[in-house]
């Protein structure tokens, strides 16, 4: 392009069929088509990054005036052609008529309100050093509230591939959990906990958030205390970003053509790598994980491995289980402190028998202190994403000790 020196085009094309459940019925379907380009304008080291449909040619006298940045985007040397396309069948078949799934949600116990979203996602990327790379791939997610009154549950999913099986668990989970109606007491004070999937999963978007270079590199992360290869958390606990694995939000590559891989973040309890792009990764005197973002590592899709430990026996003690959660506030991202509220059944459990439902209770901890204090992690684990917990992550449930709550 006249007057960069270097260039690159990222493309974003969502499909998407969107049905909302309101109190049992289907309040309305969306069919969204989203396309959005991204350019990356460089000279020397000097960049501009846009988002439009055409270039505006002023911005090569723009780019003479800009001051030196302390990082710039650098584009890898790959080159060539490359292709990916993995489509479901029957989730192409449901994003046009979604009847099916819309029976099986209104097919519940308790009234349900929640959404599907059906998409397929078609990303792009052209360089100026001759790289052409496309990404094609589907996916179905989506979370249900089951309401009984003044119980609630909740449950989420996510997969590329359709199941029956997984919408309807989902749903059944939902409505297992609001028909607990007995109700408990619980005093301010430090408590074993049981994390569900939803819960541990958007306590890992946060820590993956954390993970990016550039967040340890801004003071902005539990892990600029830390280099690879400190201890951080227990040895039970191993956290990966998975883009290589035939899950929602995987990718071939990256935003600078560096081809993605699978990578631990923390292994059995050892930091290994933070998520890194060219130019983060060069400040850091590491190589890159595939996880560009321009300036800012991104993590793509996440995963937590299985423990030993069935998921029953994880209540079988004196625990609350938090179930689901919102308003996850953070005060102190070094240190890591935060403070997130439970919903839709925190409930209390004592020598492994049901006390009731406690109601909105708080977790005022640190994230460092939940990973360091896993006990135990389930054999279970659910593919999640849902609207606080963005980036899905295959979870476990987790028994954390001691961990301060209060009363919200």
């Amino acid at each position: 392009m006249q007057g960069f020196d270097e260039h690159a085009i990222f493309k974003t094309k969502k499909e998407v069929t969107v049905i909302k459940f309101v109190n049992g019925k289907v309040s309305t379907i969306q069919r969204l088509d989203n396309e959005v380009s991204y350019f990356l304008l460089k000279k020397g080291n000097k960049y501009i990054i846009m988002e439009g449909k055409e270039l505006d040619p002023n911005f090569a006298n723009v780019i003479d005036v800009m001051e030196e940045p302390m990082l710039s985007p650098k584009i890898s040397e790959n080159t060539g052609e490359y292709k990916f396309v993995k489509l479901d069948d029957k989730i192409e078949k449901i994003r046009e008529n979604p009847e099916d799934v819309i029976s099986l949600v209104l097919n519940s116990r308790y009234p349900i309100s929640g959404i599907v979203n059906i998409t397929r996602s078609t990303i792009s990327l052209s360089t100026s050093k001759g790289f052409s790379g496309s990404d094609v791939r589907n996916s179905i997610d989506g979370y249900f509230r089951a309401f009984n009154g003044e119980f609630t549950g909740q449950w989420a999913f996510a997969s590329s591939s359709y199941s029956e099986s997984t919408i309807k668990e989902s749903v059944n989970i939902a409505c297992e959990l609001a028909s607990i109606t007995k109700k408990a007491k619980v005093d301010d004070g430090v408590y074993n906990v049981v994390l569900s999937p939803l819960v541990f999963g958007n306590l890992m978007n946060y820590l993956a958030h954390m993970s990016s270079g550039l967040s340890i590199m801004m003071g902005n992360s539990i892990f600029s205390r830390y280099k690879p290869e400190d201890r951080i958390a227990s040895e039970k606990f191993t956290f990966s970003d998975v883009p290589k694995t035939d899950m929602p939000n995987a990718v071939e590559f990256d935003m600078e053509a560096t081809f993605t891989k699978n990578k631990k973040i923390i292994d059995h309890g050892v930091f290994k790598t933070p998520l890194l792009n060219n130019e983060v990764a060069e400040a850091m005197n590491l190589k890159s994980t595939g996880n560009a973002g321009w300036i800012n590592p991104i993590p793509w899709t996440l995963e937590v491995d299985e423990g030993d430990v069935g998921k029953d026996s994880l209540l079988s003690g004196n625990v609350i289980f938090f179930n689901n959660n919102w308003y996850t506030r953070f005060q102190n991202y070094v240190e890591g402190n935060f403070s997130t509220v439970g919903r839709d059944a925190v409930i209390v459990y004592k020598n492994g028998n049901v006390e009731g439902v406690a109601g909105r209770l708080r977790i005022a901890d640190s994230l460092i202190n939940i990973i360091r204090n896993i006990e135990e992690i389930s054999k279970e684990r659910y593919l999640v994403k849902w609207w606080d917990s963005r980036i899905p992550v295959l979870s476990p449930y987790v028994l954390v000790r001691d961990v301060k709550i209060t009363r919200a």
